[in-house]
């Protein structure tokens, strides 16, 4: 047992092999009842005594076959819409005012949690001593749907405003917990990158943080009109499927149902159609050419096999095609033939392209730096290539995950972890990467293989 006492309330959190972990810690009230469709309320001072000694509920979302895959044993969580929780791991021992990293996870938007076993970072806090959170943010229509199309009272955007308020939480308490306040790095990947850039053009922030790590997906906002739409279509389906219902009689299954029946609606795109993402809003006014914070961007060499690994899983050219379109990347339908076709479309033009692209805007930040994740073994018929979601593996040291799959690693393969964790530690010690940073003169990545 090991225990937090602070002014604002105190926190019971355990101990296992060196490192003190505090777990399910409530960052923001409860989005139910009156909040339910609202931005998330941060808490500043709890009444009782946080019991910090497991991890709590997960969003409500759908079966996700990838986290299935990425573990090494079954895990049950149990899903609630009351699941705004964070977990802190660090060194029983060690300096105070260390490095804080908070790490926001991918799932396009409708799949993900801050307990799933590929993210818990006990392997970065075991080797070096910085603190490192994860948490919960809604999801899917909760978390992404403009839900003041129902009623001016309510919100959009409250999945990231459950990002702002950890940020918010971390600057109020992380202190307490031997975390350095003043030098906090944001780090995602995938839908948890998009939604860091989201706020990376929110000025009034940039106190909450200090250099961000972004991996594999650059943003695309949805306008407020396309918002408005979608919520639109939304209440179409309801009163469809839920004749007489109101938002407020439906409970989390039912929305769960309903973004079901939205997606097929729209068709297949192997989870390239994002169909609830931020939106944008007047709070969101400075462009990310304009940032001047350290960041990283990183992408893996091939990324696009994630969603189209083989000729049974392709879209029909048209389809692909139309997906495309609606990421406004337009592709000769000749050239999307096959499988293989396709997913070095998506590699290169939803992406590569994209992340170079965002480099070359943030001409005037001299503190940029570009990474790529190369690792594969084409003898093996899930790890053949360096797909998108692969990379985590080694940046939280989950090798083992690896070896669930009846495959043997060498030296090479830890070692590279180990590099990876060690860059990452000290960017967020240093705010710079031991490499040359990208410029007109340094336009390659450096590369992990």
């Amino acid at each position: 047992m090991v225990i937090i006492n602070t002014k604002y309330g105190a926190f019971e959190g355990f101990t296992h092999k060196n490192l003190d972990l505090f777990l399910g810690i409530p960052y923001a009230y409860p989005p139910i009842g009156h909040r339910r469709f609202k931005h998330a309320s941060p808490i500043y001072s709890y009444n009782t005594f946080v019991d910090a000694t497991q991890f709590r509920a997960i969003p409500p979302q759908p079966f996700n076959k990838l986290e299935t895959f990425f573990s090494t044993r079954k895990q049950k969580f149990q899903p609630n819409e009351d699941c705004l929780h964070l977990n802190i791991w660090r060194q029983s021992t060690g300096k105070a005012k260390k490095p804080v990293i908070i790490y926001f996870y991918g799932g396009g938007f409708i799949n993900g949690h801050g307990s799933a076993e590929l993210y818990t970072p006990e392997h970065i806090v075991e080797q070096h001593d910085v603190i490192v959170i994860t948490f919960n943010y809604r999801l899917g229509a909760l978390g992404f749907l403009d839900w003041s199309y129902f009623n001016a009272h309510n919100d959009k955007n409250n999945g990231l405003s459950d990002q702002i308020a950890v940020l918010k939480w971390v600057a109020h308490f992380i202190k307490y917990f031997g975390g350095d306040p003043d030098n906090v790095t944001l780090w995602g990947q995938s839908a948890g990158s998009m939604s860091i850039q989201a706020l990376m053009q929110q000025p009034q922030l940039d106190h909450y943080y200090h250099q961000v790590m972004l991996l594999s997906g650059i943003l695309q906002l949805d306008s407020a009109k396309t918002g408005m739409m979608k919520a639109q279509h939304f209440d179409d389906l309801m009163q469809q499927h839920f004749s007489g219902k109101s938002i407020n009689g439906l409970d989390d299954q039912a929305i769960l149902q309903l973004m079901a029946y939205d997606a097929e609606a729209r068709g297949k795109s192997k989870g390239l159609e994002l169909i609830y993402q931020p939106i944008k809003d007047s709070k969101m006014c400075r462009p990310l050419s304009e940032f001047n914070k350290p960041l990283v961007l990183s992408y893996t060499k091939d990324e696009g096999d994630c969603y189209i690994r083989n000729e049974s899983r392709k879209l029909s050219p048209q389809r692909f095609v139309d997906v495309m379109k609606l990421n406004h990347i337009h592709v000769d339908f000749s050239r999307v033939q096959t499988g293989k076709q396709q997913a070095h479309v998506v590699t290169e033009l939803y992406f590569k392209q994209p992340t170079f692209m965002l480099l070359q805007q943030m001409s005037n930040n001299s503190y940029r730096w570009l990474l790529r994740f190369d690792w594969a073994r084409p003898e093996h018929v899930h790890f053949a290539s360096a797909y998108h979601i692969l990379d985590l593996v080694f940046w939280f040291g989950k090798m083992d995950i690896i070896q669930g799959h009846s495959i043997k690693l060498s030296n090479n393969e830890f070692e590279l972890s180990k590099r990876m964790i060690s860059d990452l530690v000290y960017y967020a010690r240093t705010g710079t990467m031991p490499y040359e940073p990208y410029s007109i003169n340094h336009l390659e990545p450096h590369v992990y293989k």
